[in-house]
């Protein structure tokens, strides 16, 4: 019995074995036997469980594990002894093939009689493909972050508003800017349509139909729409395109929308600008062709009164017509260009203002005297109310005359001929006022407006019948607001007169202060005098005219003649013309005041030029007095009362 049993146990042995060879050969993974403190190692791969012991535990690491991973595995392994556990691990393993792959080893101890460890058995199984799997899966869901961030980064930071709709109209992304501009969280908006994030029902209509149509033609729209959140009022440009699925089906509707406020206003700041410029172009047109004839009709007159001249040479009433006609002419013509010289002059800045206290009396009877020959032309009757106490303000009287004259002149313009004109001069409060109504033609609501701006004219028939350059009340205006003060206009319509008021801030306390003023010297005078002017008609007219008021006169066309005449002559006062050919008139002045004899002599420049910069060079160059052509009478006599007064020695000089 005791043979049988040992045999037929041998047998089973035996077939067990086999078995278990058959199970380590059919198997995938590498099947191994550790001794008690893994230093030797056995792989079991069906042949001699005794072919394959190595010796040391370094030499089956140097042969299948990376010198890298050493370390790791044989902290694992010491963990295992000490816990008396199952060894498990996942690391790096050098394939038959020398590459470095991927196993997962897993041994379980085996215990004695005595309990105590006596090998192990284990397994470790081939997980490259895995491994390789898993890394590639952790690298694209490790750049899908990345740029999941970068997107959300420049989502989040651009200053356009990005977002997407479901195809129920619900946003289902917003970017901060957009959640900032609805002063929403996230979790307070995602899920809600425009209507339900405050959109006005008529803006929330208008994108639901937009979403519609972009996902029923799967083409883009573009639009344009004012929208106020917690940015205010702007305005927005937006886009919506279709998502497309896989399918060619849209999904979702994605959009963007920018803010363009401030290139809408630049845009509207820029249209307003060219209609300015074009109607400024208008302007000056019709500026050119106002200003030919207005300078055709004095200058007609003037052509008329000479031809009468010349035919009637002998008739002291033609000739005293004419000399009328062409002096009233000559006179319109220097007020057109002093008016437009006034103006290019505060345009740029470089007026200047003679400022002191003034009676609103003086400058009140001073303007009116300016415009006499307006009021007499028309057969105008003025009436003057005058306050009885000085009414005083802080200004330049010849400035706020040239105001009140302008008004007046204007008034005697547009008023039928005979006509009524008021001037009212009065204190009121702090102001002073000064007030000038007529019975005229009046003026359309639309046009007080736009009254004092530079070449604007009423468009009437009277009003182009009565000419002017469109300057003079803007000029008043200008010269008004230099003064700190304002001037408005009223009508109560057409055909129903105009009314003008000035205020000036008034002086209460009235000052010492000396006036200044010289009174023009009336009748003949005594001197000698030069006159330098290329122009002939002018050199002889002003002398003839000087000759008239008793003044020794004579007269050279150029520079280097007018230079040696007036070393030969010694005059009294030498009015010489700056531009001349050859040596012009700041030459002149210079050589003479380089003599000794030439210091005494007053030096008066006559031109044409009457800019600021103009009278500095003047004065630089050595020039007493800076005159515009053409000089009124008074003016003359005035300059010859300085000379006399002056008292200079004419003769008796020499180097």
């Amino acid at each position: 019995m005791s043979e049988n049993r040992a045999s037929e146990d041998s047998r089973w042995l035996a077939e067990n074995e086999a078995r278990f060879r058959a199970l380590i050969t059919a198997t995938s993974d590498v099947v191994f036997r550790m001794n008690a403190d893994w230093s030797r190692m056995q792989r079991l791969d069906g042949r001699d469980f005794a072919d394959d012991i190595l010796e040391p535990s370094s030499a089956w690491l140097d042969r299948y594990v990376p010198p890298d991973e050493h370390a790791r595995v044989m902290h694992a392994v010491q963990a295992a002894i000490a816990s008396r556990t199952v060894f498990e691990l996942e690391h790096r393993v050098i394939r038959p093939d020398g590459r470095i792959g991927w196993t997962f080893s897993r041994a379980v101890p085996i215990f004695g009689a005595d309990g105590e460890i006596v090998e192990w058995f284990g397994a470790a199984s081939d997980v490259t493909r895995r491994k390789l799997a898993e890394e590639q899966v952790a690298q694209m869901n490790a750049e899908s972050e990345r740029r999941r961030r970068l997107y959300e980064t420049i989502l989040s930071n651009t200053p356009d508003l990005v977002y997407v709709f479901d195809l129920d109209h619900r946003f289902v992304y917003a970017n901060e800017v957009l959640l900032r501009m609805w002063g929403r969280t996230w979790d307070e908006a995602i899920g809600r349509n425009c209507l339900e994030l405050g959109y006005e029902p008529w803006h929330a209509a208008m994108h639901d139909r937009e979403i519609e149509q972009v996902k029923a033609t799967k083409q883009p729209i573009r639009g344009e729409v004012p929208f106020t959140g917690t940015f205010g009022r702007r305005i927005y440009d937006y886009i919506f395109v279709p998502v497309m699925a896989p399918d060619g089906e849209v999904e979702a509707i994605a959009g963007t929308t920018r803010d363009v406020t401030e290139r809408k206003q630049a845009e509207e700041a820029m249209e307003r600008l060219v209609e300015t410029l074009r109607a400024e172009d208008r302007h000056k047109d019709e500026f050119i062709a106002i200003l030919a004839h207005e300078l055709r009709n004095p200058i007609s007159a003037v052509h008329n009164a000479l031809q009468i001249m010349k035919l009637a040479p002998d008739n002291p009433g033609s000739v005293k017509l004419s000399s009328q006609i062409v002096e009233r002419q000559v006179t319109h013509v220097a007020r057109l260009i002093d008016d437009l010289l006034d103006v290019s002059r505060i345009t740029a800045g470089k007026i200047t203002l003679d400022k002191r206290q003034v009676d609103v009396a003086d400058v009140v009877k001073q303007g009116i005297d300016a415009a006499q020959s307006s009021v007499r032309a028309g057969g105008h009757r003025v009436s003057v109310t005058l306050p009885e106490q000085p009414l005083y303000v802080e200004g330049d009287v010849v400035r706020l005359a040239q105001v009140v004259g302008n008004l007046v002149g204007n008034a005697a313009k547009y008023s039928p001929e005979p006509g009524d004109i008021a001037v009212v001069a009065e204190a009121d409060g702090d102001s002073a006022v000064i007030r000038v109504t007529d019975r005229g033609i009046g003026m359309a609501p639309e046009t007080l407006p736009k009254l004092f701006t530079l070449f604007m004219q009423a468009e009437t028939a009277l009003s182009r019948a009565h000419g002017g350059l469109g300057v003079g009340l803007a000029l008043v205006q200008r010269l008004v607001a230099l003064h700190g003060g304002s001037v408005d206009a009223a009508s109560a319509g057409l055909g129903r007169g105009s009314a003008f008021t000035v205020r000036l801030p008034r002086l209460v306390e009235r000052a010492q202060v000396a006036t200044g003023h010289e009174s023009a010297v009336q009748g003949r005078l005594a001197c000698r005098a030069v006159v330098v002017e290329d122009n002939h008609d002018v050199a002889q007219s002003l002398a003839t005219l000087l000759s008239m008021l008793d003044v020794s006169t004579s007269v050279a066309y150029d520079g280097l003649a007018g230079l040696a005449l007036i070393e030969e002559q010694r005059p009294d006062v030498a009015i010489v013309d700056i531009g001349m050919p050859g040596m012009n008139g700041y030459e002149v002045a210079n050589r003479v005041r380089d003599r000794a004899w030439g210091r005494r002599i007053m030096l008066v420049a006559l031109t044409g030029w009457g800019q600021d910069e103009d009278k500095r060079r003047a004065y630089a160059a050595g020039f007493d007095v800076h005159m515009v052509k053409p000089v009124a009478l008074p003016d003359l006599q005035a300059l010859l009362a300085r000379v006399n007064a002056d008292a200079r020695p004419s003769t008796a000089t020499t180097d």
